[in-house]
């Protein structure tokens, strides 16, 4: 089966999802991000993964055992609040399960794409638990270059034209087609997916002395952390300040770390 450019790649789980109704439309912000991270995990698959971290590995299938209520009402200050949680299990592969606790304490701020300021829930989520190297840490959780936007939108009219090659390719382009999408839609919202993952890979800074590894995007403020062999994310959007959000990761971040180091 033909390898398709890592980006590439990403854009077709991403295509994949969108023609399995993955989407929440009426929760804009939180599904966008849920797309973009999914995506961008697997941007670069580990053939040298070690796995070594075999207590992370369990934690696959309990994502909602990993931190608690009441860590995450510590982390984040919040008081006599109750929130209400879901876990998120859409993909079969428990490597896309994610699951979070969501607040409404009544912020409010702006939504990609909209210029007015609108009520936004505080989320807190943990996901996308899954083995990985440290040199594909590194290849993934990085600025996009141009060179690899050309060669992924030079694939991506190579998907829509049935001329890729791969087999997920194809079987994503066949969910299209069954849905009446046409190659034109494919290639408008693939190109679309390509500047929105470029932008969020942007975002990526080192954060020192966690794990073997991490990072914190501005973007999406997600926390992506490396512990020996297994990777995990940590999203926080309970403030318009990202340095807030930053913070409340990492804190939960050690949690995670002392239960699984």
């Amino acid at each position: 089966m033909k390898k398709l450019p890592l980006l590439t790649s990403a854009i077709v789980i991403s295509l994949g999802c969108i023609t399995a109704s993955c989407g929440n439309t009426d929760k804009a912000k939180q599904s966008d991000s849920k797309t973009i991270n999914t995506s961008i995990n697997d941007l670069q698959n580990a053939p040298d993964a070690k796995g070594d971290n075999a207590c992370l590995l369990e934690f696959q299938h309990k994502y909602d055992a990993l931190i608690s209520e009441t860590d995450v009402l510590t982390a984040t200050g919040f008081t006599g609040k109750i929130p209400e949680t879901k876990y998120n299990k859409i993909l079969k592969n428990p490597e896309h399960h994610e699951f979070l606790y969501k607040f409404t304490n009544g912020r409010t701020g702006k939504i990609p794409g909209l210029k007015q300021e609108m009520e936004i829930q505080d989320v807190v989520a943990i996901r996308s638990i899954k083995s990985m190297s440290l040199n594909d840490f590194k290849k993934s959780y990085r600025a996009i270059t141009d060179e690899e936007m050309q060669k992924s939108k030079d694939a991506l009219n190579d998907i829509a034209e049935g001329n890729s090659g791969n087999a997920d390719a194809d079987k994503a382009m066949k969910k299209a087609k069954e849905q009446n999408i046409s190659k034109e839609q494919i290639k408008k919202t693939g190109g679309a997916l390509t500047d929105v993952f470029k932008e969020v890979s942007k975002g990526y800074r080192t954060v020192e002395a966690l794990g073997n590894a991490a990072c914190w995007n501005v973007v999406t403020n997600e926390l992506i952390v490396l512990q020996n062999g297994v990777k995990f994310e940590i999203r926080t959007d309970v403030s318009n300040d990202t340095d807030k959000n930053k913070l409340v990761a990492i804190a939960l971040a050690k949690i995670i770390l002392g239960k699984c180091n």
